[in-house]
């Protein structure tokens, strides 16, 4: 804008005015808007900044230079303001001061003229920037630097209720479903495969997409049947984690409820997505106690091959209950969420076509691990549970049940895991949630923002937790828990798989990078065999067989 019409502009603004950005960085799609609040002039009446404000609970107070004024549009409802910050400046602001000030146009072109500078001048400082430079362009092919959402999608996936279900599995079937562990391995990398190549190809969560290709009743339908299944887990993981850390202390579990639930709240909320990712990868190598705690339990390691590569199934409809519960175990709802949306929000090198190979190494690595632990745990609780004929209902009583047949060591071994599980899934069924649900209304969704750019998202993450906390420290029953939710995940997971194949090929979607015919065949053949499932299941509550 000249000069006369920059003035001008600019004692139309008024308090109250949306305040909005070019790519939306200050939360313009939020369930609260960035307005201005007040407006300081000079002595000559002129207009020398904005004072804005972003968030009702997770509030910010910005100081913005009217030099950064790119356009004044008046509106009956009050008008919009357009100022030019973006993302990567945003980024530096301290996660905790409620009031700070940006720098004004002048001020980052001086510095941005500095950084050229001492770039092109062959100073000591410029030339190990400019060296950083050069490393960071090269493409990055070591496994460090590709895994992600996707191994944390795996590991997070042997949550409480999915380490009972496999230590139950373990305790009254024996080594039988072994081999089913080999074939969910592939089925669920397809999966979490096709959610990470639409997340990445359309640039939307499935929320977002179910919302805009299948109607707001669709999203919102999903979203609950999902907030209820995850609220219950993160309840029962709650549950779980004090369980475990009671089995090492010997003090009551219901005492390390609220700290962890505080902890994680606060590692989730104020984290980064990088930091995010770093911390609970990090907390799930916990999984190998899992495996260390199977070469404890004197397993029949012969037995455990013939039943690996040989299947073996009983026609009983307790049998093949079991082999729904592992699958219902393996590919659960949030999990898919989160692989969408956690594409979207890793930062990835290269071309869509390095960067979908990547995805591809992240989620085989999540498959595959996630599968080894569930592999190991039905391997100690087969080759001593079920050998002495014991039954258990938790994978407490799991870890309790161990020291008389394993030692001690595998008793805290397990435990451990058991805390571990917990600690790694809890954030990532939080996220989940928040996607859903966020995706659904049409606000911005994600850990990469601030709490104040993206308040709904984190509200919603933080009611839910509080929601399964106060579940928790009532004491209901996890084991119920765990069944209802596991009922409604149920229902909910083939419906998602199918809605996935549907998206995964439309071809205004995914333009020309459609999903390949053997990521088709596989996700038809879950979807199938999760249907029966389902079929199944509501036969059982239906006769009480």
């Amino acid at each position: 804008m000249a000069g006369d019409d920059r003035k001008h502009a600019l004692d139309k603004i008024a308090p109250g005015m949306r305040i909005e950005t070019p790519e939306g960085d200050l939360g313009e799609h939020d369930v609260t808007s960035a307005v201005v609040t007040n407006i300081v002039k000079d002595q000559q009446g002129n207009v020398e900044a904005l004072e804005v404000s972003k968030g009702a609970i997770f509030r910010k107070m910005l100081k913005v230079p009217a030099d950064r004024v790119q356009s004044v549009v008046i509106e009956e409802n009050g008008g919009s303001v357009l100022v030019n910050v973006d993302e990567q400046e945003l980024e530096t602001l301290a996660a905790f001061a409620e009031q700070q000030e940006l720098r004004s146009e002048s001020e980052k072109s001086q510095e941005g003229l500095l950084d050229q500078v001492e770039q092109s001048i062959p100073t000591e400082q410029g030339l190990r920037e400019k060296e950083e430079g050069i490393y960071i362009s090269r493409p990055r092919r070591s496994f460090w630097h590709v895994i992600g959402p996707g191994l944390l999608a795996g590991t997070s996936g042997n949550d409480s209720s999915a380490v009972t279900t496999y230590a139950i599995d373990g305790a009254n079937n024996g080594y039988a479903h072994l081999w089913l562990m080999l074939l969910a391995t592939p089925l669920y990398q397809a999966v979490q495969f096709a959610c990470a190549k639409i997340g990445r190809v359309s640039g939307k969560g499935l929320s977002q997409l179910l919302r805009q290709h299948y109607g707001a009743p669709i999203s919102f339908f999903v979203s609950l049947l999902l907030i209820i299944t995850n609220v219950a887990l993160i309840a029962a993981d709650l549950a779980a984690v004090g369980s475990g850390l009671e089995l090492v202390t010997g003090v009551n579990w219901a005492w390390f409820v609220l700290p962890v639930a505080l902890m994680l709240w606060y590692l989730t909320v104020y984290g980064t997505f990088e930091s995010f990712k770093k911390i609970f990868l990090t907390m799930s190598f916990v999984f190998i106690t899992y495996v260390l705690t199977a070469f404890f339990s004197h397993a029949s390691w012969g037995q455990v091959l013939f039943y690996t590569f040989v299947p073996h199934l009983d026609w009983s409809f307790a049998s093949i209950s079991s082999v729904v519960a592992l699958l219902g175990a393996t590919i659960s709802p949030y999990s898919l969420f989160w692989q969408a949306q956690g594409e979207l929000e890793e930062r990835r090198e290269g071309s869509r076509t390095q960067q979908l190979e990547a995805a591809k190494m992240d989620v085989a690595s999540g498959a595959i691990s996630g599968q080894v632990v569930a592999y190991f745990i039905i391997i100690t609780t087969a080759s001593t549970l079920f050998v002495h004929h014991q039954n258990i209902n938790t994978a407490a009583d799991a870890a309790r049940a161990l020291e008389p047949l394993a030692g001690p060591l595998a008793r805290y071994l397990f435990a451990v895991g058991l805390v571990g599980s917990g600690l790694v899934a809890i954030p990532v069924l939080l996220a989940s949630t928040s996607y859903a649900v966020a995706g659904s209304f049409g606000w911005s969704a994600g850990l990469s923002r601030r709490p104040w750019q993206n308040e709904g998202f984190y509200l919603i993450l933080t009611s839910a937790l509080i929601v399964g906390l106060i579940i928790a420290l009532l004491r209901i029953d996890p084991i119920s828990l765990i069944f209802w939710a596991n009922i409604l995940a149920g229902i909910i997971a083939p419906l998602l798989v199918i809605t996935i194949l549907i998206i995964g090929n439309n071809s205004r979607i995914m333009q020309k990078r459609r999903l390949h015919w053997l990521n088709n065949v596989a996700l038809i053949l879950t979807a199938a065999i999760m249907i029966a499932g389902a079929f199944m299941l509501i036969y059982s509550l239906v006769t009480g067989h």
